[in-house]
């Protein structure tokens, strides 16, 4: 890059690129269509045999019951937070109510 063309590849500025057509790029979908076809069929035998796997269904089924017990107790902890704060408001109104 020339320090005379600093937006010599930028085809909004007029440069070299915006003055050559442009290649047709083939469609998604006939770009090694038999490429995608094996990595469907890859993905969906695994997906199937993560599916019907005991063990991985017990962890999921584990992970699952620990990440929502985690958000219960995060939860009740937040509830608890928000009465100690509402608590503390009203001891402050009410500590200030007979100054007026």
């Amino acid at each position: 890059m020339s320090n005379k063309h600093p937006y010599y590849n930028y085809p909004y500025y007029g440069g070299y690129a915006a003055q050559q057509p442009q290649q047709q790029e083939t469609p998604y979908k006939k770009q090694n269509s038999k490429t995608h076809f094996v990595m469907g069929v890859a993905a969906g035998a695994a997906v199937a045999y993560l599916l019907s796997n005991k063990k991985f269904q017990q962890g999921v089924a584990a992970t699952g019951e620990k990440a929502w017990s985690a958000v219960r107790g995060e939860v009740e902890e937040l509830k608890e937070r928000l009465e100690d704060t509402q608590a503390e408001l009203e001891y402050y109104r009410n500590l200030h109510k007979g100054d007026e």
